[in-house]
């Protein structure tokens, strides 16, 4: 007789292909938590999963427009039964969304964009217009740019009066390695930590620092729960 194994699966993937995250099955997360979402661009399946699933507090950061506009428009969807959207919407985006019930008395939005200080920096569109990502880090994208204020992750927590996160999500296009930084200088270890390391991938990253953050958020404590091509999920082990 042949035994098969069998093979439990830990985690669960919250979003679409494209804007969803990889959590714990088992995650400690509830109607207290805070969430952290920085970089929301035109898919917040991820967000409206987790108030669905938790109702948990949700406070999306990003500056871009069309990100602002996209959220307008999710609210009004939610309101009136009628899922149309101006932006670049992904195909599995509407089955994964409709049928949700996200409070948005718990999802405060703030047009602001995350860094490792208080400044106002260039944030710098993409060449194809169509396209909502846009970023701080000179070279990533094109050279037409925005201006936008920027406030550290510690400082975003003294804007709002918390003193914990329980999870932060970080897709903002490089400048995830110093926010990253920062927070950890700044003592500020929050349970779950997804985190798209775009340094790394768009080979903007001659001095290795993508490698040095991961290394030393394994340090202090975090394990790595899913690595989907420097898409990585973290929990802190205490």
């Amino acid at each position: 007789m042949i035994k098969l194994k069998l093979q439990i699966d830990t985690t669960m993937k919250l979003g679409t292909n494209y804007g969803g995250w990889d959590l714990p099955y088992d995650a400690r997360l509830d109607s207290q938590s805070i969430v952290y979402s920085g970089g929301v661009g035109e898919d917040i399946s991820f967000d409206l999963l987790l108030q669905d699933k938790y109702d948990c507090h949700l406070f999306l950061i990003d500056p871009t427009k069309k990100a602002i506009t996209h959220f307008d428009e999710i609210k009004k969807a939610y309101a009136t039964q009628q899922f149309i959207f101006s932006g670049s919407i992904q195909p599995d985006y509407l089955p994964i969304i409709q049928p949700l019930h996200p409070n948005f008395d718990k999802f405060t939005y703030l047009p602001l964009g995350i860094w490792h200080k208080k400044d106002v920096l260039s944030f710098y569109r993409q060449d194809n217009n169509e396209y909502v990502s846009q970023s701080i880090i000179p070279g990533m994208f094109g050279k037409k740019y925005d201006t936008v204020p920027v406030l550290s992750i510690k400082e975003f927590m003294s804007k709002l009066g918390h003193s914990h996160i329980d999870l932060l999500k970080l897709d903002i296009e490089g400048a995830e390695v110093q926010s990253l930084q920062q927070m950890i200088k700044d003592q500020i270890y929050p349970t779950y930590l997804c985190i798209e390391f775009d340094l790394l991938l768009k080979n903007k990253d001659p001095l290795d620092e993508t490698k040095q953050i991961i290394q030393k958020l394994l340090q202090i404590g975090y394990q790595i729960v899913v690595n989907n091509n420097l898409n990585i999920t973290f929990q802190l082990i205490k």
